[in-house]
């Protein structure tokens, strides 16, 4: 065996041994039961989960959900100066632009001008006449829903899910598929969590009695007022008894908090959504939170009843999850709630500043931390607090501290969004998806393997060898790259069959013409190859232009089918270049061949 030979077959041992290390722990975890995969260690598992080929949506099942961006909302936030003309306004654009299928902004600007709304009352920052507005506020939107685009890409990578899909559908719309789900319910909170942390000081009890005797005051008066309806006044305090309801009727003292049963929060919204109520919560610089978890009290008729703590709050917050750069959930290792689940939050040099300064402000004052509107917890400053380091406690669950732990590191979203559509894509119709393309191509295989074997011989085997392990060698380097193999990727391996036996044809039947015009078997060997190489490398040059264009822009299945073709083609031309006429040099080198079964 000469030097270059053997050099040749080190390296095709080299990368085929490269090839079947890569998918060996994707061959264990795929052969092992349900019972040996649970009695598998933490580590173990994530070992084969991560050196194992990943399975999409449409192979592993898992969920598909369309999130819409809540543009009005946008709006809202952008504006600089809010009153009661642009609150009807910004209802009407709700309604509208809803029941419509036309842009957005054209829908914006239609109401406007029906209106004569003067937007740079509103939107003074944004310009000074009303194209100048709409073009910077459609600017802005498209940002928001970018930086959107990015923070969920981030959650979900935190999240542990292979190769999501997330992009943009529409104007206002996100795609997202999260393959392999167990809890949709977590996915979807996870998403939809706007993840806006606020630091907000409590306001002392003196405050709290005067900011509801106001609140009393105005439901008493609107109780008497003749000029409103009766029915009206029920429906806005789900009673038949109007008069009986007030905001302090609604509270009970539970340890040393006011709380407020599950049943009443409707008519706690519906007080709090009034506008005189909202003008004294203005001028009183004041908010009215509820918190996150429920507190689970017997009633005088012994049944079970569901309360949530009612905390009055300063409405400016001291200090936003803008100022966070890191956020890890932990065990607490002390007091009481030791072995509990916390989230440790530390803020940058700027937050540690400020949090100093608010904590050394405010000792024995109550601070809460406020995510999405909800008070997780309201503790009592002890003392200044230096390092930018504080930690959330009263979490349910080490799930619930992971997840606010990943949307706090990811960051809020600008925007709020909600879910427009979901399907469910269910294991057994991934497992059933996954053995109608591993038969399709079984079969597929089997009849190209019958037909090169009959129509070339004995050369039909080697080229046989060589498309057989094309596809070990392919799915090694998916494993490799922790790549997604999807539906239509299991139509790229089939493509990539065909894709190496048609290498193959060309060099053999370039090998036969040499044949025919006399030459031996060495020089139509070499020959052939030669002559074949530049029309192989032409075709699949142009076919991974193709494949590299739809994984640049294609998204889910398309993105899997086009990994799997662009790599199919590198391995099929080397397996079709390298390792068939490896076998050919190394048979003609060492037999003394007169005749080439081809």
């Amino acid at each position: 065996m000469n030097s270059s030979i053997r050099n040749r077959l080190l390296t095709i041992l080299f990368v085929f041994g490269l090839g079947i290390y890569a998918l060996l722990p994707s061959i264990r975890y795929a052969v092992m039961d349900d019972e040996s995969i649970s009695n598998l260690s933490s580590d173990q598992k994530d070992y084969f989960e991560s050196r194992s080929i990943k399975q999409g949506l449409d192979l592993k099942g898992g969920i598909y959900i369309v999130l819409e961006v809540d543009l009005p909302q946008l709006i809202y936030n952008l504006a600089k100066n809010k009153d009661k003309n642009f609150d009807n306004f910004l209802d009407e654009l709700k309604v509208e632009y809803n029941n419509s299928s036309i842009d957005f902004f054209t829908v914006f600007e239609n109401i406007a001008d029906d209106r004569d709304l003067k937007l740079p009352r509103y939107f003074i920052n944004y310009g000074k006449t009303k194209n100048q507005i709409i073009t910077e506020l459609s600017l802005q939107s498209e940002d928001s829903i970018k930086r959107v685009i990015e923070i969920i890409q981030n959650r979900v990578d935190q999240f542990g899910v292979a190769e999501p899909t997330i992009q943009k559908q529409g104007n206002n719309r996100v795609i997202v598929e999260l393959a392999g789900i167990d809890d949709p319910e977590r996915a979807r909170d996870l998403l939809q969590s706007t993840a806006l942390l606020e630091l907000m000081i409590v306001k002392n009890v003196e405050s709290t009695n005067s900011i509801i005797r106001q609140i009393d005051s105005i439901t008493s008066t609107l109780n008497q007022n003749e000029n409103v309806e009766e029915n009206e006044i029920n429906e806005l305090f789900q009673s038949d008894e109007s008069a009986e309801f007030s905001l302090s009727s609604l509270l009970i003292s539970v340890g040393g908090n006011l709380a407020i049963s599950s049943e009443n929060l409707g008519t706690l919204k519906d007080i709090l959504s009034q506008e005189n109520v909202k003008q004294i919560l203005e001028a009183t610089n004041s908010t009215l939170l509820t918190s996150d978890s429920s507190i689970k009290l017997i009633n005088e008729i012994g049944e079970e009843e569901e309360f949530y703590s009612l905390y009055h709050l300063f409405n400016n917050a001291e200090l936003t999850g803008g100022v966070i750069e890191d956020a890890q959930m932990r065990l607490s290792q002390a007091g009481v709630t030791a072995g509990q689940a916390v989230v440790e939050v530390e803020m940058n040099s700027e937050g540690s500043r400020e949090w100093a300064r608010i904590t050394g402000a405010n000792i024995n004052n109550r601070i809460a931390i406020v995510l999405d509107k909800k008070v997780h917890m309201a503790p009592v400053i002890r003392g200044q607090i230096f390092g930018g380091g504080t930690v959330i406690e009263g979490l349910d669950s080490i799930e619930e501290a992971e997840d606010i732990a990943i949307v706090l590191r990811a960051g809020a979203l600008p925007v709020p969004v909600t879910i427009a559509e979901e399907r469910t894509v269910g294991a057994s119709l991934g497992a059933d998806s996954i053995s109608k393309g591993t038969l399709s191509m079984a079969i597929g295989l089997l009849l190209v393997v019958i037909f090169i074997v009959m129509f070339y011989k004995m050369s039909g085997l080697i080229a046989s060898f060589s498309v057989l392990w094309t596809l070990i060698l392919l799915l090694g380097v998916l494993a490799l790259l922790e790549a997604t193999l999807t539906l239509p990727g299991i139509a790229g391996l089939i493509l990539t069959v065909g894709m190496s036996v048609d290498a193959n044809v060309i060099i053999f039947e370039r090998i036969k013409e040499e044949l025919r015009n006399g030459k031996s078997v060495r020089s139509a060997i070499d020959s052939g190859y030669e002559r074949a190489i530049r029309t192989i490398v032409d075709a699949n040059l142009t076919t991974g232009i193709a494949a590299a264009v739809l994984y640049q822009y294609g998204s889910g299945p398309i993105k899997g089918f086009a990994t799997v073709l662009f790599w199919g083609i590198i391995v099929s031309m080397f397996t079709a270049i390298i390792v068939t006429r490896f076998v050919f040099d190394f048979v003609t080198t060492t037999k003394n061949i007169e005749k080439l079964s081809i």
